[in-house]
């Protein structure tokens, strides 16, 4: 199985940008030569996180929508206590 190659940063833009929640994984840094579990579902990925933790692309988007929506619902149940 060869890699993929990494999208050029021209054919990045004239795409325009991602919606809100999806991440840009274009660059090589976000690739590993090496498959390790993924730190949410456990099974193999090559695919790195910003800190360099295995993470399957969208397994870190559930994440972060996970996150984003538990601080909401924290934020207005804040706000609606006396």
């Amino acid at each position: 199985m060869s890699r993929p190659r990494p999208r050029s940063a021209q054919s990045a833009s004239a795409k325009g940008p991602d919606p809100p929640g999806v991440l840009d994984w274009g660059d090589g840094r976000h690739w590993s030569s090496t498959a390790l579990p993924c730190r949410y579902c456990d099974t193999p990925t090559h695919l790195r996180d910003s800190k360099s933790k295995p993470a399957h692309k969208a397994c870190a988007e559930q994440a972060l929508a996970t996150q984003a929506a538990d601080a909401a619902a924290a934020y207005q149940k804040e706000a609606l206590t006396p």
